[in-house]
C-alpha cells in the first residue's frame, strides 16, 4: 500500500482531525476534505471519530495509531461518546463549535514556515467544560460559520479571524486562571483521581452537577440555564468546587442553607431553581447521578411532601414532613377530626388552625389507629348485633375500642376498631358451622339468655370459650344474626362450670 511521505508526526495534544488538516496541508498544499477524498476516507467517518478510519489514516501515514485513537472522541450511539476511558453524552463536547486560544495559535503560527503545518486544535478544546487556556490563563474563544462543515473544527479557517481577535486590551480583561472543575475533568482524562464523590460517577454526570449546584449558589434560584453564558457556566464552576469537592456531606448541607435562606412560603422550584427543575423534568433522559438522590433526602428530611408525592421519581409513602390536609386525603378522614386526634395525643398544640405542618413520624400509628375508628351505630350493622351485645362483646375484649390503644379522650376513643370487628367476623365463620335450616330447640343468643336467666355477657363469653358445642350458624344470615345456640346447653355448663371460667359465670352457678 502506498504511504504518504515524508511522516508529518502526530503532537500528543492535538485531534485526529488536526493532524489530517496539517497533513493536507504539507502533502498536497490544499484543504482537509479534497485530501481525505483522495485518500478514501469518509470526512464524517473521522469527525465520528470511527476506528477503521482513524487506523486507515494512520496507515496512509505510516504512523503508529496508539496516539492517534488515543485522542480520538468516539461515538457510540444515542449521543452518547468515548474518549480513552471515559464515556459522556454529547452535551460534554462543544458540539459543532470551535474553542480555541488565540494565544496557543499565534503560538503555532511564531513556530515559521506555513502555519497551515503549525496551527493545530487542541483536544481539551473539545471539552464543554474547558473555557480557559491553562497555558495562557486565558478566555477560550469560539468560531463558528453556521455551515456543514464546521464539525471538522479546521482551525486554518480562522486564520483572517484570528489576526485581529483580541486587542491586548480585549486579553487582558479576558485574562483567568482556568477553574478547579476544569483542571480536574483534565485530570480525569490523564487518569488521575479526584474527590472520591466526583470519581464515583461518569465525568458528565458529575461536571453537570457541579456547575449546576455553582449556579444556584451564584446566582441564585431565578436564573434558567437558558439564560446562562459559558461566562456564567465558568463562574458556576468555580463556586461549586469547594462543594462538590467535600462529597455528599458538602453537597447535602449546601442545599439546606439554601433552603433555610430562603424568606417566605417555600417551594421547590423557588428554592433549589434550574437545579430541580432539571432533576424533575419529565423528560429526563440522562441519569443525572447521585446529586439526584441528595436533593431528593433533603427535600423530605426538610420540607412538607404529600403523601404518595412523587418527589424525583420516587413515591413518598411515609414523609418526615406533611400537612394535615394531605394525610386527611390519603386516611380519607375528616381534617377535624384528625387534627382533634393530634392535639388531644400532644402532637399539634391546642388551639392551632388552618392546614398545619405534622411531623409524620409522630403521627403514623395515630392515623393508622384513627382510620380504623367505627362508632358504636355502624359496629351494629356489621355484626347484625344489637346494642347490649355489642356491650359485652366490648366488655369481654372481643371487641376493642379506639381509646384501649393509646391515651385519647377525644369522642373518636369511645368507636371500636374495625380491625376487631373484621376478626371477630372472621372468628365467626371459622368457629360455627352453617347449617341450612334452623336445629329444634336452638335460640339466638338474646332468646337464650332469657329463658336461663344469664346475662348475654355469660352466654358471650360460653360461646367463644368453646363451651357451647353444638352452637351453629344458619345460612342466609351474616354476624351475630347467624348464631344460634341450645338453652339446654346454656344449663348444663352452668350447673357444672369448666374451669377457667369468669366470676359471672360461677355466679351464675
Amino acid at each position: 500500500m502506498s504511504r504518504l511521505f515524508p511522516l508529518l508526526p502526530f503532537i500528543t495534544d492535538e485531534t485526529p482531525m488536526s493532524w489530517a488538516a496539517r497533513q493536507a496541508a504539507f502533502h498536497t498544499g490544499g484543504r482537509l476534505i479534497p485530501f481525505l477524498n483522495d485518500l478514501k476516507i469518509p470526512v464524517g467517518d473521522l469527525a465520528r471519530g470511527q476506528t477503521e478510519a482513524v487506523v486507515q489514516l494512520c496507515d496512509k501515514a505510516g504512523a503508529d495509531p496508539a496516539p492517534v485513537l488515543h485522542n480520538t472522541i468516539s461515538t457510540l450511539g444515542g449521543r452518547r461518546y468515548k474518549l480513552r476511558h471515559l464515556e459522556f453524552a454529547a452535551e460534554f463536547t462543544t458540539g459543532p463549535a470551535t474553542r480555541f486560544c488565540p494565544l496557543c495559535l499565534w503560538a503555532d503560527k511564531a513556530m515559521g514556515g506555513d502555519a497551515r503545518l503549525t496551527m493545530r486544535h487542541r483536544l481539551n478544546w473539545c471539552l464543554m467544560p474547558v473555557r480557559t487556556c491553562a497555558v495562557h490563563n486565558l478566555e477560550l474563544q469560539v468560531y463558528r460559520e453556521g455551515k456543514w462543515h464546521d464539525h471538522i473544527r479546521d482551525v486554518h479557517r480562522m486564520s483572517n479571524t484570528l489576526d485581529g481577535s483580541l486587542s491586548s486590551t480585549e486579553l487582558a480583561l479576558k485574562s483567568r486562571q482556568a477553574s478547579p472543575l476544569q483542571a480536574y475533568v483534565e485530570d480525569r482524562l490523564a487518569e488521575r483521581t479526584g474527590p472520591a464523590w466526583l470519581d464515583c460517577q461518569d465525568i458528565d454526570q458529575g461536571v453537570r452537577a457541579a456547575e449546576m449546584l455553582g449556579a444556584l449558589a451564584v446566582f441564585g434560584a431565578e436564573q434558567s440555564a437558558s439564560g446562562m453564558t459559558q461566562d456564567m457556566w465558568d463562574d458556576a464552576s468555580r463556586a461549586a468546587w469547594p462543594i462538590v469537592s467535600g462529597g455528599e456531606t458538602a453537597i447535602r448541607t449546601f442545599l439546606t442553607d439554601q433552603l433555610r435562606s430562603t424568606s417566605g412560603p417555600a417551594n421547590l422550584t423557588g428554592v433549589f431553581g434550574m437545579l430541580y427543575r432539571w432533576l424533575s423534568a419529565s423528560r429526563l433522559t440522562k441519569d443525572p447521578g447521585p446529586v439526584r438522590s441528595i436533593l431528593r433526602d433533603v427535600i423530605i428530611d426538610t420540607m412538607p411532601v404529600s403523601i404518595g408525592q412523587n418527589v424525583l421519581g420516587v413515591n413518598v409513602a411515609n414523609p418526615r414532613h406533611t400537612t394535615l390536609a394531605s394525610i386527611a386525603k390519603s386516611s380519607r378522614m375528616h381534617p377535624r377530626t384528625l387534627l382533634n386526634v393530634f392535639q388531644v395525643a400532644g402532637v399539634v398544640s391546642n388551639g392551632v388552625k388552618g392546614n398545619p405542618i405534622i411531623d409524620y413520624r409522630k403521627v403514623d400509628a395515630l392515623i393508622e389507629t384513627a382510620s380504623n375508628a367505627t362508632p358504636v351505630t355502624w359496629v351494629l350493622n356489621a355484626l347484625t348485633a344489637s346494642r347490649p351485645i355489642v356491650a359485652a362483646l366490648i366488655e369481654l375484649q372481643l371487641l376493642t375500642r379506639i381509646q384501649d390503644h393509646i391515651v385519647l379522650k377525644s369522642k373518636i376513643g369511645k368507636a371500636v376498631d374495625k380491625r376487631s370487628i373484621q376478626a371477630l367476623l372472621r372468628r365467626i365463620e371459622a368457629e360455627f358451622p352453617l347449617v341450612g335450616e334452623m336445629p329444634e330447640l336452638h335460640v339466638p343468643q338474646s332468646k337464650a339468655a332469657e329463658k336461663t336467666h344469664a346475662t348475654l355477657k355469660v352466654i358471650l363469653e360460653l360461646l367463644f370459650s368453646g363451651h357451647l358445642n353444638s352452637a351453629v350458624r344458619l345460612a342466609g344470615q351474616v354476624g351475630f344474626a347467624a348464631i344460634l345456640i341450645s338453652p339446654q346447653e346454656v344449663r348444663q355448663v352452668l350447673e357444672s362450670p369448666p374451669l377457667g371460667v369468669s366470676d359471672d359465670v360461677l355466679f351464675r352457678m
